[in-house]
């Protein structure tokens, strides 16, 4: 078992030296950099003078375990203790890649749970709702000691990789404002909103009103809570305790409507009917945007991730997030993609220094299994997003035809564009939304006034 094992690490050209200790004692070591290129090439300004990292199997079963049952074994072996990391621990999940998962194709008997699986990732109301506290309950407590001061857990927008992640949170919700043009006045429904940050950041700064659907009963209640601190009333931002599919079973209509981080929850079954839930609730040249982690394949769930991060999760191909978009029959269009995946790798990194800065906390109150399955989660997560064929993708969507659309993407970053107007008329606007003298194309009114210079040029705001 540890020459086959040892075998494999030899035919195996990883750019990063690493050492193996067995539990017999007997060290295997890997001397690297290899070459240097493509996905590896950042390494070549790092010093390494010693192994970027060293697994220890600490247990006599624990390498048998990870190569008959892969990340699963290697994910259960390292929460046990049966196996022990020094170093990165994204090193090692980038070596995992380089092996195929935990170096094995699946047993038969994982072939089978995972088809037993697939029937189980076409979520119910009931199970979406259970599988959802499963991650997202474990208590804001947990969360707030390495999140953002908004409470955002998904991918931040960096301009710069010194950036910090309050800012880069900032930056995101400013960039999904944007690309939605999101305008005073105008109705906004969101499907999962987490801790309400981004319903918040858009009927605070943008002065839009705003429903925002979660069937985590903890985010929905904090959410809430934040909002009366802020003095933001509920008849400009609601806070809703249902399934997203509420939305389609009311029948209303919004100006826009967005959904961060929401989709792979989802279930790939059903997407046709998640996109055409979003097309019924928006009106003719209504904007959707829908953010999502993706993937460049179509890959099963890794059975570890699923059974303890986010059981009935399913990150999706970008075949199978774009196909049941477009129909024949139906003006319905992708306006923009964006791929932010190095994003998601940044966002990670700062989360993992936030969790290990606290980790003592963590440890008492979950304990050291806990720990462990955490750790795994944040590390392999940024080396998936690095180097393992995972994206962050964000979809613009344009129902109709939108001739009038900017032709550039400049407004997205906030650049000088025709969809600017000044700080002064942007706050004049927000206050007369909150006071109720605006409307939007899903409510009855008219839209604030704009000049006729801007109006040559088409019209819109930068925050």
């Amino acid at each position: 078992m540890k020459k086959a094992f040892i075998d494999l690490l030899n035919r195996t050209e990883f750019p990063l030296p690493y050492r193996v200790v067995f539990h017999d004692g007997e060290v295997y070591e890997h001397s690297g950099p290899g070459l240097l290129d493509g996905p590896t090439a950042y390494l070549r300004n790092r010093k390494f003078n010693g192994p970027a990292f060293t697994m220890h199997f600490k247990a006599k079963g624990a390498l048998e375990d990870v190569l008959r049952r892969g990340s699963m074994g290697f994910g259960e072996s390292y929460m046990d203790g049966d196996i022990d990391i020094e170093g990165d621990l994204q090193e090692l999940q980038h070596l995992s890649v380089y092996l195929g998962v935990g170096g094995l194709h699946p047993s038969p008997v994982e072939v089978i749970k995972f088809f037993f699986r697939l029937i189980q990732t076409h979520p119910t109301r009931k199970r979406a709702r259970k599988n959802i506290s499963h991650h997202y309950d474990l208590g804001n407590d947990f969360y707030s000691l390495w999140l953002d001061e908004r409470m955002q857990y998904t991918c931040a927008y960096f301009q710069h990789p010194s950036d910090s992640l309050e800012k880069a949170q900032k930056q995101k919700l400013d960039l999904v404002c944007r690309k939605l043009r999101l305008q005073p006045g105008e109705t906004i429904v969101e499907a999962g909103c987490g801790w309400g940050g981004l319903g918040l950041h858009m009927a605070r700064n943008y002065g839009a009103r705003v429903r925002s659907f979660n069937i985590s009963r903890e985010q929905v209640e904090y959410a809430r809570a934040r909002a009366r601190k802020e003095g933001i009333p509920e008849s400009q931002l609601e806070y809703v305790l249902d399934d997203y599919r509420a939305i389609g079973d009311e029948r209303k209509k919004y100006d826009k409507f967005v959904s961060i981080g929401m989709l792979e929850h989802v279930g790939v079954k059903n997407y046709r009917k998640f996109y055409d839930m979003i097309y019924n609730a928006i009106p003719e040249k209504g904007m959707a945007l829908v953010h999502s982690i993706g993937r460049v394949w179509s890959q099963k769930t890794d059975p570890w991730l699923e059974k303890y991060i986010f059981p009935g999760g399913r990150i999706p191909s970008h075949a199978e997030m774009f196909a049941p978009i477009e129909k024949k029959d139906r003006p319905f269009f992708v306006a923009d993609m964006e791929n932010l995946r190095y994003h998601y790798a940044l966002t990670l990194d700062h989360w993992s220094r936030r969790f290990e800065k606290n980790v003592d906390w963590i440890r008492e109150n979950y304990g050291e299994s806990f720990v462990r399955m955490f750790r795994i989660y944040l590390r392999g997560s940024a080396a998936a997003f690095r180097y393992g064929g995972i994206t962050l993708i964000q979809l613009l969507l344009h129902k109709g035809y939108l001739n009038d659309a900017p032709l550039t993407r400049h407004h997205f970053l906030g650049l000088e564009s025709p969809w600017s107007r000044s700080d002064d008329s942007m706050r004049q606007s927000i206050q007369s939304a909150r006071n109720g003298k605006h409307g939007s194309n899903g409510s009855k009114g008219k839209k604030p006034a704009v000049s006729k210079k801007r109006a040559r040029a088409g019209t819109g705001k930068r925050s």
